[in-house]
């Protein structure tokens, strides 16, 4: 179905010119490695804008007849081909305009969500056009109540089998497109954390991924270590922080750092307080000549769908960056209205289902934060350990629990026993932390040790026999002013 007359129309909420540029300006990189993603979902007419169809008719008339897909053969393509009038392409649409989409997409990397939410705004036009239809025959009076109905019917019914995606032959599918899609995904198989034994385990692709923990664990602390690693390998972080500010994020950095690599014993409380010792500017210094491409934001009340509004525009601003970025939420609970009056639980899995489905349209990762369940504080980490969390164990691609290490030695001991030992290595210097993978779609499950030296922010991951020797600092240990 045409939608020309669209062009006169306020209709904002149905197009994105945008995108439909992105899309076909991405179309024309990598030898058009990404057109078989797009043709899977889109067709001419789910473009809104008549120059766009054309141009995209032209791209795949291009891969039909088995030629290379570039600036040159799209040129001689719509040089070639004429409208009704006679009149080229070339010279209908202008030579400024498509150099301008060929300008306008750097990378191929969000070509794919963006053709979805094309596809999408394009069912929307349909939707009103169905209804703008429907309204009129009621308004003019030459049907009958029954035959406006009957004919809404058909269109509705229509509208529900044509806007779902094609299926793949299966035959096709492995002989050229399962090749093609995983030459696609090298580029998040060289992705790094820069935690050595982690990183020996643990594919990063695209997906959700959930981090909970106990008290005295550090979390937090680990997260924004993690992607400020990742971050130094190129790849595009943001860190959404509902629990803490920018400035004691900011100071888990420096402390971090000092620590690493001049080995002091500043601590991130004092450096708030203005105690910086005399190596601060170098590490300053330091930390600018690196330019991470890392992003962080506080957020108070926000729910799931205002978040993922805001992230949406930061995932646009990082368009013309070829990698996806890595998002970490700390933490999910709070994607919850703290007034809601429905079931928590409900609304925890609704919040889980969104993050997913935002991590499937912007092929990012997702790191959630989650907080254990109290009557699980001391016991070794397994599933029973998110009951409180929603349907973490089925929306989630990868799951984490970090405890101290000592909570997977305590099986068969008595309570006072148990709080005691948990009590005594919260105290260590460097703590024992055990990350275990429960679920893992990417590859096997796994356990991962790191000595925490909570006093200055710092997760060094090391192998369990590693721990032999740690022992308690009582000065290292007291993080005070």
């Amino acid at each position: 179905m045409k939608n020309d007359n669209f062009a006169t129309e306020d209709f904002n909420n149905s197009f994105d010119v945008e995108k439909e540029k992105f899309v076909l300006g991405a179309m024309l990189l990598k030898d058009g490695a990404i057109i078989p993603d797009v043709a899977a979902i889109l067709d001419s007419d789910d473009f809104y804008r008549p120059e766009h169809r054309l141009i995209y008719q032209v791209i795949l008339k291009i891969v039909a007849d088995k030629k290379p897909v570039t600036a040159l053969s799209l040129f001689e393509e719509l040089r070639l081909t004429t409208d009704q009038q006679g009149k080229s392409l070339m010279d209908k649409i202008g030579i400024d305009y498509i150099f301008g989409i060929m300008e306008f997409a750097h990378t191929t990397a969000y070509a794919e969500p963006y053709a979805r939410d094309i596809k999408e705004k394009s069912e929307l036009r349909r939707l009103i056009h169905t209804a703008q239809q429907i309204t009129e025959d009621a308004i003019i009076g030459f049907k009958s109540p029954l035959e406006i109905i009957a004919d809404a019917q058909n269109a509705f019914a229509n509208f529900k089998e044509t806007s779902g995606e094609k299926f793949f032959n299966v035959a096709e599918y492995v002989t050229v497109e399962f090749l093609r899609r995983a030459e696609l995904q090298k580029q998040f198989a060289d992705r790094k954390s820069n935690f050595y034994y982690l990183d020996k385990f643990q594919y990063w692709k695209p997906g959700l991924y959930i981090l909970g923990a106990t008290p005295a664990a550090g979390k937090t602390t680990f997260c924004w270590q993690l992607l400020e690693q990742f971050a130094e390998k190129k790849e595009n972080c943001i860190f959404c922080s509902y629990e803490m500010d920018t400035q004691s994020l900011i100071a888990k950095t420096i402390a971090r750092r000092l620590f690493q690599y001049y080995d002091t014993a500043t601590t991130s409380t004092q450096l708030q307080f203005g105690n910086t010792p005399p190596s601060y500017r170098d590490m300053a210094q330091m930390l600018l000549y690196k330019k991470p491409n890392f992003t962080v934001r506080k957020f108070t009340d926000e729910n799931v769908d205002k978040l993922l509004t805001i992230l949406r525009q930061q995932v646009k601003e990082l368009g013309k960056f070829d990698k996806p970025p890595i998002i970490c939420i700390d933490y999910i609970q709070r994607l919850i209205d703290r007034n809601a009056t429905a079931d928590r639980r409900a609304l925890l899995d609704d919040a889980l289902f969104k993050l997913k489905d935002f991590s499937t349209e912007t092929n990012s990762i997702i790191l959630g934060v989650s907080t254990f369940n109290r009557a699980n504080y001391n016991t070794p980490p397994s599933f029973e350990n998110f009951k409180e969390s929603g349907c973490v164990e089925y929306t989630a691609d990868v799951i984490f629990a970090m405890t101290l290490n000592i909570a997977n030695k305590l099986y068969g001991e008595k309570e006072n026993v148990i709080r005691q030992k948990i009590n005594a290595a919260k105290l260590e210097q460097p703590r024992e932390i055990n990350l275990k993978c429960l679920k893992n779609r990417f590859g096997n499950n796994y356990d991962c040790f790191f000595k925490y030296h909570s006093a200055h922010d710092y997760f060094d991951n090391c192998e369990e026999i590693d721990f032999i020797g740690c022992s308690t600092s009582t000065d290292e240990s007291k993080d005070t002013l």
